[in-house]
């Protein structure tokens, strides 16, 4: 029986899709889980025809309470036999139907980040995999009834996590398989039912952000306000916002303390009016089961790819709100009266307006104008937070540089450690922070990011990106009364930063870095220890790589790339507008390079067009366009022998550019092709890279020595500044790389190596050419080597960068700059970089280099 997945039913479009949300009854039972399954054997011809049951999502620990595990409730029904369409579950000839008790239908779980830290939602998730489930919600999840809850990560955070797991399934895959690679479909939560400004407008600029992260569709938090889910799908639409959207729909009954619970606050997130529940507490079951069939025509209406249906007891009652609600159809609206329940004013409990009432918020108005931001005064505390930080912790301002140098003449300050650090941390740093910022040690701060908001003092949850979705009506914590939700505090803070001499920016300035901000997850390695030295000597989430990377993986050079690109060669002309394994592979490469800081995609398509120039320059246009679509604004690298490829290129990243997209990079140019490359600035701004390589390949020595090829470098730098307008900062010249095997000459020589390093050197410190790059393809170091290519790699790029190289051609997966380099591949570098010809250098690093062959050669299997 074949298994029903959500991503499908999503791409299809063609049924009105519902996923029916349970939990364990009282003791852990799952009888509830077992008759709706086997009345969905029996009845689900009953549904209507333009509808689909797609399966069943399953929460975790809801409220905070530990439950069965998803993944257990999965197992436990998938070991019992299908029934029949009669429902029996007990004929021999059942015990081996497939799919269990599940039947074709897909199991969503909801995935949190409350119990677990990373390593063991990365384990639950690698059980998933091996399930074959790919369905999840990721969520922030409930703070725990009685425990700690941990909140390593948030939403944001976990989406991006299972989107990473996604990128390396695809990485481990082979070119023939792409097909069969497992991948998680990421849906993630909203609310738009929030009576703030700020607790409306954290939801949406977050609901971005899990987009941004991954998120494949979203599910809205349970609501009786059809006001708000307007808003939310007219939101949508004005921010050009597509994504596959499920109203949740709930069952609301006085037959279960659901609604006295939300009514009470005790399921945070959840709204349940006087009004509401009088009105719930004088009908009946009928009349609740109404009201749900109303939610779902309004859904439908508004646009919704379906419903997520909680709150249910079996399938014949689905069955009865779906054959309602088809009923009902476009005539929802008359029935606003059963389905408004909203706040027209909220009751302030917290702030600077405790005890006053507002108007519940709505983001359009009655005659259907938006709402401009609010522009709060900044409080004191934002006023003294930016003062203090401008002064002392803005790099080159003030007095950061001072500061910077002298706390650095402190080796003990430098790397934490020793009794200067334990006073400044214990006696100065530690009792500021916590009184003014209520600082809980965590060593890496978010408060420049967050506005001068600490993030983990003021949240309950402590969490990176708030808020979580279950803040109160009048915006007070959801899980702590007498606190104000940090999300508020947060865009109130924000709301207040605004653009000096911009009368209207209302805001704008800071409510714009909030919108596009995404924190990473804390550094948990650095808790307890100075966030202050951290970030002052580059150890926190602020940390940057000290040379620019130019991600290679998308080139047709590569045999990976380019069967994926070979597939959908083979796919037709609209191939890159179809869905297909192979896009899939490429799109994800392509978000994985960005995620993992690339400054630049490269994309090649040399191999793959052959001697076609003009399918060279169709591909080219392809593929540009697709690093446009997905690469999260990191800027294209053109690369091409041919100068038409390169030209085509550059005026495809600037067509129907929208937003103007970073600007992009041509590789491969030379001295012969300058001229022709070079002009194309005065029409669209790009930065080059210049080819130092021909030279080297030719057949003198003199031709590539150190100086020759700087006496190149310096000319083109001279051409391409003052004849063509560039600047120093746009200009990358390439130096040529030679595997570590044929570095060696016969007989005492300057190495390759050598020479290639000398010429970084001579560029970079050249007084007339001061801020150019120097660039190197990392890769061909390893070419020919027995084993140990990433090392070889990360020690080559290393050393490199100590003589002045900064940017390279790389993998970026592989994390270089990130992570320390070998001491003994170091060593090897290190002896050819030095290999200057003499006969002491020359025994060196030939010795070294044999020692690295004999230790890495891979045994030749035996004979027979």
């Amino acid at each position: 029986m074949k298994k029903k997945h959500l991503k499908e039913l999503v791409a299809n479009k063609e049924k009105f899709i519902i996923i029916a949300e349970f939990v364990p009854l009282q003791g852990h039972r799952l009888g509830n889980f077992e008759k709706f399954l086997k009345g969905y054997a029996q009845k689900k011809s009953e549904l209507p025809d333009d509808v689909v049951l797609a399966g069943v999502t399953i929460p975790q620990s809801p409220s905070g309470v530990a439950s069965l595990s998803p993944v257990d409730i999965y197992s436990l029904l998938e070991m019992k036999p299908a029934p029949d369409s009669l429902g029996n579950s007990n004929d021999p000839e059942n015990s081996n139907r497939s799919g269990g008790l599940w039947r074709d239908l897909d199991v969503v779980p909801h995935i949190t980040a409350k119990d677990h830290n990373v390593d063991a939602i990365k384990t639950y998730m690698i059980g998933l995999q091996k399930l074959g489930l790919e369905s999840v919600l990721a969520l922030t999840g409930d703070k725990p009834a009685e425990s700690k809850g941990v909140f390593e990560i948030d939403s944001i955070g976990l989406i991006e996590l299972i989107t990473a797991m996604n990128q390396q399934a695809f990485e481990k895959a082979k070119p023939d398989s792409f097909d069969k690679v497992h991948q998680f479909y990421i849906a993630a939560a909203v609310s738009p039912f929030k009576y703030t400004e700020a607790s409306l407008m954290q939801q949406y600029y977050k609901m971005a952000k899990k987009i941004h992260a991954g998120a494949d569709c979203l599910i809205t938090q349970m609501g009786w306000d059809t006001r708000k889910s307007e808003e939310l799908f007219r939101y949508l639409k004005d921010e050009n916002i597509n994504v596959p959207v499920f109203g949740n729909v709930y069952f609301l009954t006085t037959m279960t303390p659901a609604p006295r619970l939300m009514r009470e606050g005790k399921l945070p997130g959840c709204v349940v009016t006087d009004e509401l529940f009088d009105r719930l507490s004088s009908e009946n079951p009928a009349q609740h089961l109404e009201r749900a069939a109303q939610q779902v025509a309004m859904y439908r209406d508004l646009g919704a790819v379906g419903v997520d249906l909680g709150g249910i007891f079996d399938f014949d009652m689905l069955v009865e709100i779906m054959n309602r609600a088809k009923e009902i159809g476009h005539n929802w609206r008359e029935h606003r009266a059963n389905l408004d329940f909203g706040l027209d004013t909220v009751s302030l409990k917290t702030g600077p307006h405790a005890g006053k009432e507002q108007p519940g918020f709505y983001l359009y108005g009655k005659d259907d104008s938006r709402h401009l931001p609010s522009h709060p005064r900044p409080t004191f505390s934002k006023r003294s937070f930016d003062l203090f930080h401008n002064l002392f912790l803005e790099p080159g301002r003030g007095l950061y540089p001072a500061l910077k140098l002298t706390l650095g003449l402190s080796k003990g300050l430098r790397v934490g450690k020793g009794c200067l650090y334990k006073m400044f941390f214990a006696g100065f740093e530690k009792p500021i922070k916590t009184m003014l910022f209520d600082c809980e040690e965590c060593g890496d701060c978010f408060l420049v990011e967050n506005f001068g908001i600490c993030s983990m003092g003021k949240c309950e949850k402590g969490l990176a990106n708030p808020p979580c979705g279950d803040a109160e009506p009048d915006g007070t914590c959801g899980n702590n009364p007498d606190i104000q939700c940090v999300g508020e505090l947060i865009y109130n803070a924000a709301a207040s930063e605004h653009s000096k001499g911009a009368a209207d920016s209302r805001g704008q300035s800071g409510l714009k870095k909030l919108q596009a901000m995404i924190n990473p997850p804390r550094l948990q390695a650095l808790e307890n220890t100075s966030s202050i030295l951290n970030y002052l000597f580059g150890e926190d989430h602020t940390r940057k790589l000290d040379f620019l990377q130019i991600a290679e993986n998308l080139s047709a050079h590569l045999p990976k790339a380019y069967a994926a690109m070979r597939q959908l060669s083979e796919l037709g002309s609209d191939a890159l507008e179809r869905p297909s394994p192979a896009l899939s592979y490429l799109i994800s490469l392509i978000e994985a390079q960005a995620a993992h800081r690339a400054d630049y995609i490269l994309v090649n398509v040399d191999s793959l067009a052959e001697d076609d120039t003009k399918l060279a320059v169709e591909l080219i246009g392809d593929y540009v366009q697709l690093v446009k679509k997905h690469g999260r604004n990191v800027p294209v690298c053109v690369d091409g022998r041919n100068e038409r490829v390169l030209i085509a290129g550059l005026e495809l990243w600037y067509r129907n550019s929208g937003d103007q997209p970073g600007m992009p990079l041509l590789r491969s140019v030379t001295d012969l092709t300058a001229d022709n490359i070079l002009p194309l600035r005065e029409k669209h701004p790009f930065k080059v890279v210049i080819s130092l390589m021909d030279s080297a390949r030719s057949n003198s020595k003199d031709a590539c020595s150190a100086d020759k090829l700087f006496d190149k470098a310096k000319r083109i730098f001279d051409k391409a500044t003052d004849k063509y307008g560039f600047v120093p900062d746009d200009l990358f010249f390439e130096v040529p790389v030679c595997s570590l095997m044929n570095d060696i000459p016969s007989t005492p020589a300057p190495g390759a190596a050598c020479r290639s390093f000398e010429t970084i050197r001579k560029i970079m410190t050249a007084s007339g050419m001061k801020g150019v790059h120097t660039l190197f393809d990392i890769a061909s170091c390893a070419k020919a080597l027995p084993g140990r290519r990433i090392g070889v790699c990360r020690a080559w790029l290393d050393k490199a960068r100590e003589f002045g190289l900064d940017a390279a051609v790389v993998n970026v997966l592989h994390q270089y700059g990130l992570k320390p380099s070998a001491p003994d591949l170091l060593d090897l570098a290190d002896a050819l970089a030095r290999q200057d010809g003499s006969q002491q250098a020359y025994q060196h690093a030939q010795k070294l280099l044999d020692d690295f062959c004999r230790a890495n050669r891979k045994p030749k299997p035996k004979k027979g």
